[in-house]
């Protein structure tokens, strides 16, 4: 009988770790990593959970209202880059920040870095990335394109 109930504790956690390992994607199977796009909007709400967290967004395109979502890393990370939800996202404060789109068109992206208001730029997903994305967010904004999908 012992025998029985470790056979079955073990396909239990065998069945519970491939729904997990599902659950889970790589960034390139759902996001265009070959483009990088800024974009600006006001922030409306965040979730922040493992393993990833969430940013939803709204700006007005041509008198429209759009409502964005972006991908961030995990708790964790977003902690080791420097960033505090509390202190550093108040909701309803405009911010921009770099992206790769989502594969299937949505308003969606992988966030890679964000510009928040005090100038400060965190970025995430690759190491080192920070001058990069400062640079990209000021060309793109220095030019007039406070936010583009292209």
């Amino acid at each position: 009988m012992n025998m029985l109930k470790h056979a079955a504790m073990a396909m239990l956690l065998a069945l519970g770790t491939v729904g997990l390992a599902a659950a889970h994607h790589a960034a390139n199977s759902q996001f265009d990593g070959n483009k990088n796009i800024v974009f600006t909007g006001v922030l409306e709400r965040v979730y922040l959970g493992n393993p990833h967290g969430y940013l939803y967004f709204t700006r007005m395109v041509n008198g429209q209202q759009e409502n964005w979502t972006f991908e961030t890393e995990a708790i964790l990370a977003l902690r080791r880059a420097g960033l505090s939800a509390r202190r550093d996202l108040p909701i309803g404060s405009t911010y921009s920040l770099v992206y790769s789109p989502a594969l299937d068109g949505s308003k969606a992206g992988l966030m890679h870095a964000i510009k928040l208001s005090s100038g400060r730029v965190i970025a995430f997903s690759v190491k080192d990335n920070v001058d990069a994305s400062d640079a990209l967010l000021n060309e793109r904004l220095l030019k007039g394109a406070t936010s583009s999908q292209q």
